[in-house]
């Protein structure tokens, strides 16, 4: 099949200059005479001229070589006006000539593709006739097998029933014989009469043999009949395996061919799916483009929650944030996506300075959907006496006001103040902690009085070098 698609692809090439179709074999000679081909001017004027027009050409450049010299600019811009013309129907003809060949292929790919089709159909009939002839013929054989088995039953008993009349007769001529040994002397006339019956009976007995003999070769010819037909049969049965197995062949090939055009198709899919990939990390720059504008318009420092800094502040790494306005709050976010941060606090008395910083309506692809949060480190004042890189991992618990059974928890880990470090949630989930909005609606307690509360709780510390790849990667 794929030589066939090969003969149907390539069996004509166009022509590069009047982009005609003809045999390969015969492009060569038609190039010798083709009108289209372009040819240099004979007087040397720099101009490429189709072959059609090179005459008329050859008279109008002889008349502007025996104009005056003062001609000479408007000669040069002709000239020029002739080899862009050139240059422009060489263009076109390409363009004319890609846009016949893919159409070309397109129509041949969608024809080998109903042919294949088709011989699928067919091959799916034909598979489910060789079938039921099969079948057809396996019942068959069952039938003659009990024919043959119902023939040998009714010669046995044709035997059997020979037999017993011989060994009846046998006894009746003992029987006889011994009442003609004991009444001979007596029964002279009766002993005449005796033997006339016994030649009548031997007669009766042969012409009864012969009956059976008859039968016997009669049964015996029917029997190598279907044993004839049994072999025909089989031989049959052969050929129709022999046509399935080349059948079979036949369609190993399809499934060959099929499979080599759909790894096509898949490597074409991955191709796409490739392209996809790349469109989807170039949005992602685009909207880290945006989020930096918009940090550098809006930073940190103008946000009120930043500059809340009371005294008693936790030093114990454990504080309850509470959150009032909370459908108001959660409106803002809808609208410009923008961060809220909890009072800063300390894990512990001169250690890193921490706040929590949550987004109430998502962000990137978890937007609208969830309650995103993460753990900041600040600039402190006792950052040159600390371990760096900072890596820790705290506790954030949703309490539900009603119920504390209904307390929801997670585990966050520190996002570093290196430039380099991504805010990207979609690449560091594991700084992050996700709650859907869904389990705010879930119980009332959460939201109660339009007031939730977040309880943060540093639960370790660890500043071992070997674990930097958990904020770095």
């Amino acid at each position: 099949m794929s030589n066939h698609v090969h003969t149907i692809v390539h069996r004509s090439v166009p022509c590069y200059f009047c982009n005609e179709f003809l045999e390969e074999r015969h492009l060569s000679e038609h190039m010798t005479h083709c009108a289209s081909v372009l040819e240099v001017c004979p007087n040397k004027c720099g101009v490429y001229v189709p072959r059609r027009h090179l005459e008329a050409h050859y008279k109008s450049c002889g008349k502007r070589i025996s104009k005056k010299t003062s001609q000479s600019k408007n000669v040069e811009d002709s000239v020029w006006k002739e080899k862009v013309f050139s240059i422009l129907t060489l263009l076109r003809l390409a363009i004319d000539h890609g846009e016949k060949e893919r159409t070309h292929l397109h129509d041949a790919l969608s024809r080998n593709l109903n042919l294949l089709h088709s011989q699928q159909e067919s091959l799916a009939a034909l598979r489910s006739n060789i079938t039921e002839a099969v079948e057809e013929a396996r019942v068959n054989s069952l039938l003659l097998s009990r024919r043959l088995n119902d023939i040998e039953i009714i010669t046995e008993n044709s035997q059997h029933c020979t037999s017993v009349s011989f060994q009846q007769i046998s006894e009746q001529l003992k029987l006889f014989e011994g009442e003609l040994n004991g009444e001979q002397g007596k029964h002279e006339r009766v002993l005449d009469n005796w033997f006339q019956e016994l030649k009548d009976l031997k007669t009766f007995i042969a012409k009864e043999s012969v009956r059976v003999s008859d039968m016997w070769q009669e049964q015996t010819q029917r029997i190598n009949d279907l044993k004839l037909e049994l072999e025909i049969r089989c031989k049959d049965s052969k050929e129709l395996i022999y046509k399935y197995d080349s059948l079979s062949r036949n369609m190993d090939c399809l499934l060959e061919e099929i499979r080599k055009y759909s790894e096509i198709t898949a490597k074409q899919q991955s191709d796409l799916k490739g392209l996809k990939f790349q469109m989807k990390e170039n949005l992602k720059y685009v909207e880290e483009l945006i989020a930096e504008n918009y940090k550098a318009h809006y930073p940190l420092d103008s946000c009120t929650c930043t500059s809340e800094m009371i005294e008693g502040t936790s030093m114990n790494g454990h504080i309850i944030w509470r959150i009032d306005g909370y459908r108001e709050k959660m409106s803002v976010a809808k609208e410009n996506g923008r961060a809220l941060y909890s009072p800063i606090f300390f894990n512990k008395e001169y250690g890193y300075t921490l706040r929590m910083e949550l987004f109430l309506n998502g962000k990137g692809q978890w937007k609208n959907r969830n309650i995103i949060g993460c753990l900041r480190v600040e600039s402190g004042k006792w950052d040159p006496l600390l371990d760096w890189p900072c890596v820790l991992r705290a506790s954030i618990v949703l309490r539900d006001q009603d119920n504390s059974v209904n307390d929801v928890r997670k585990i966050v880990k520190t996002v570093g103040r290196d430039k380099n470090d991504s805010d990207d949630a979609d690449k560091k989930s594991d700084l992050y902690m996700f709650i859907p909005h869904t389990t705010l609606s879930r119980y009332s307690g959460y939201t109660k009085n339009n007031v939730i509360f977040f309880d943060i709780q540093v639960r370790d510390v660890k500043t071992s070098a070997s674990t930097m790849s958990l904020i770095t990667q």
